[in-house]
């Protein structure tokens, strides 16, 4: 009788977290940021050149890309992100954690959709804004506010559901 009730109870047990499982899969809970200001900050570009907030056009959105040569799904999003330079989105890039020449030896081979690339090669500044990996991708309001975070590929659909939504 108790290897009955243990059978039962944990067949019981198996099949709630089962459906606890497929639930959270099948409707993903997209977790909302909370808003916060964008900070201020003085670092090198890929450049050489000293970039600081004064980048950021007030009454503009910025989209900051957070990329780097190491990271594969970098190199995936990279045609997407080409596209929406071509229509004239202002992006930013923050090269996270990599070699400087071999970030720039990649934008000169795969083009390069970043209108100015902050150079964090240690982390220091992404970890500053949040950033957990690459790529990311943040949207910065008309007043320096992230309101936006994107972990992973940005594609058509998510630029669309998640990106362009806010802007309009």
């Amino acid at each position: 009788m108790n290897k009955f009730r243990l059978f039962i109870f944990s067949t019981i047990s198996i099949g709630i977290l089962f459906s606890i499982f497929t639930l959270t899969l099948l409707n993903p809970n997209e977790k909302l940021i909370e808003v916060s200001s964008f900070p201020s900050f003085k670092m090198k570009e890929l450049t050489g050149d000293i970039i600081n907030q004064d980048a950021f056009i007030e009454g503009e959105y910025k989209l900051i890309n957070v990329w780097a040569t190491w990271c594969v799904n970098c190199k995936l999003e990279h045609g997407f992100l080409m596209n929406l330079k071509n229509k004239g989105i202002k992006i930013f890039g923050l090269n996270y954690k990599d070699d400087k020449e071999k970030a720039i030896r990649w934008l000169d081979q795969f083009g390069n959709p970043y209108w100015k690339t902050i150079y964090d090669p240690r982390g220091n500044f992404g970890l500053e804004i949040g950033v957990s990996g690459a790529p990311e991708t943040y949207l910065i309001d008309k007043e320096n506010k992230i309101i936006q975070k994107h972990i992973g590929i940005v594609n058509e659909n998510i630029w669309t559901n998640k990106f362009i939504k806010l802007i309009k």
